[in-house]
């Protein structure tokens, strides 16, 4: 169970009690934070009820991640609760792959230079580097658009990545995955409800926001019209679920659809941002391969 939002979810007042409900099922909580409120004794707290935490590190330089992060100051407290995730123990896992403690970076212009740093940062130190594409929307499409790597520098970088683990660290991966290292399916099996309540594929799979998904006015697919069994038997979401079938372009016969089926998020937003059809965005070829 992911715990993950377009804030800081350690803010939500019911955290504590929602994260031990979670574990109360024997599910893991899984919490995406920036880790600026990760005190010494929240570490703990999550530690001893089987969360993973995703936090983040888009740059080590304090003027990028403050600059990024949009507020000053914020790359001091993001390195202090990453320390306090380590202290707790979430950087010695129970056994090979089975990792506890994640950062997501966001690789763009400005961090380019100090990509091989953080992973190497990660390796070291049994992180999972949760290694992403700037992807238009939100924020990074209104105010760092010149930001956006080209299609040579993602395939410059994630090559030279793939030499360092296979050279450095025993791991070996495909390449031409949008997570670095990693493939995406969540489109094939997951469900994204948003503070409203509206339902998506995934966080930048922003359905609810379009026009032509709206029934008088208002998106239907809301947990609070509609049990969450009704949302994910709908036509809409049978389409989602079933997008490895449609693909278009270069995903489409994909040898490797098994494990990667593109970003369909960055796909879809690029595929909004000039005018296509909201399901037609969803089945474009991958906009970041250079397979």
């Amino acid at each position: 169970m992911v715990v993950i939002g377009g804030g800081e979810p350690t803010l939500y007042p019911s955290f504590r009690d929602l994260i031990t409900y979670i574990d109360s099922l024997e599910i893991i909580p899984v919490i995406f934070s920036n880790t600026v409120l990760m005190t010494e004794e929240l570490a703990g707290f999550l530690y001893k009820h089987n969360a993973s935490v995703m936090g983040k590190l888009d740059s080590l330089k304090p003027e990028v991640q403050d600059y990024l992060a949009g507020r000053a100051g914020a790359s001091e407290d993001i390195r202090k609760g990453l320390r306090n995730l380590l202290k707790a123990g979430f950087s010695k896992p129970s056994g090979p792959g089975k990792l506890r403690l994640g950062v997501s970076f966001v690789s763009n212009k400005m961090n380019l230079e100090e990509i091989e740093e953080i992973w190497h940062f990660c390796r070291q130190n049994n992180i999972f580097p949760n290694m992403e594409i700037l992807t238009p929307t939100g924020r990074a499409n209104d105010e760092l658009e010149d930001k956006l790597l080209t299609a040579d520098e993602i395939k410059e970088y994630k090559l030279k990545l793939l030499e360092i683990d296979r050279k450095y660290y025993g791991y070996d991966w495909l390449p031409y995955t949008p997570i670095t290292a990693s493939g995406c399916l969540q489109h094939l099996y997951s469900l994204y409800i948003n503070i409203e309540g509206n339902v998506r594929p995934c966080a930048p799979t922003k359905l609810d926001e379009h026009p032509a998904l709206r029934v008088g006015g208002e998106y239907p697919y809301n947990v609070n019209k509609m049990s969450l069994r009704e949302i994910y038997n709908s036509d809409l979401f049978t389409y989602v679920r079933n997008i490895d079938k449609m693909l278009e372009g270069r995903c489409r016969n994909c040898e490797h659809n098994e494990e990667c089926i593109g970003c369909r998020g960055y796909a879809y937003s690029v595929g909004i941002k000039h005018g296509i059809d909201p399901l037609k965005a969803l089945r474009m070829e991958c906009q970041q391969c250079f397979k």
